[in-house]
């Protein structure tokens, strides 16, 4: 489906001000994952065709994904960056946040979660007493690991770095497949 009120900006460290390394795409093409199950948010994953190519540089750089079915170990520092509420009460930031999160196990999360973690999904948490996590606005956010992005922010509790409900990311490795069929399928159908 396409959606013409949504756009793609590339290469922003602020929204509020254009900034010369600024691209924006409007979506020619939105894909969910076929097994996207909203109830119990698994398989919480979507690729976008952008209405052109964008240009790669300085500001603007692919990232790398991980191999099939790597799981981060706990203990794993990594860190999620976004566009989402830096509180619980809706304050909004001016640029681009980035906040460190350590990977914990799945059998503590899904214990946390009451079992509504799927293998398909990884649990991250700070490791210190402040409030600081993945907040509302910020799903769809990458979560990197030496220069790969290993996870996209998928859902987290009611209040916002709240260490009692890890913040859940999809798990990307679990989808290596779906994304080189998927790209390959949408290039061989369009004759490129």
């Amino acid at each position: 489906r396409r959606n013409p009120l949504v756009r793609v900006v590339l290469g922003a460290h602020r929204l509020e001000d254009p900034e010369e390394s600024q691209q924006v795409f409007s979506v020619a093409e939105s894909i969910a994952h076929p097994r996207y199950n909203p109830s119990s948010v698994d398989n919480d994953i979507r690729l976008l065709k952008l209405n052109e190519s964008a240009t790669l540089n300085k500001y603007v750089k692919r990232i790398r994904l991980p191999r099939p079915d790597i799981d981060l170990k706990p203990g794993t520092v990594c860190y999620v960056l976004g566009w989402g509420d830096t509180s619980n009460y809706g304050d909004r930031p001016s640029e681009l946040m980035e906040t460190g999160t350590t990977i914990i196990k799945r059998s503590l999360c899904r214990t946390l979660w009451r079992g509504k973690v799927s293998p398909n999904m990884m649990c991250g948490a700070s490791r210190n007493a402040t409030l600081q996590g993945v907040c509302a606005g910020d799903s769809g956010g990458p979560l990197i690991f030496k220069g790969k992005v290993y996870g996209i922010v998928s859902f987290s509790g009611e209040r916002c770095g709240d260490r009692r409900y890890p913040d859940i990311y999809t798990k990307i490795s679990s989808y290596i497949d779906w994304v080189h069929c998927t790209v390959q399928g949408r290039r061989h159908q369009k004759g490129q």
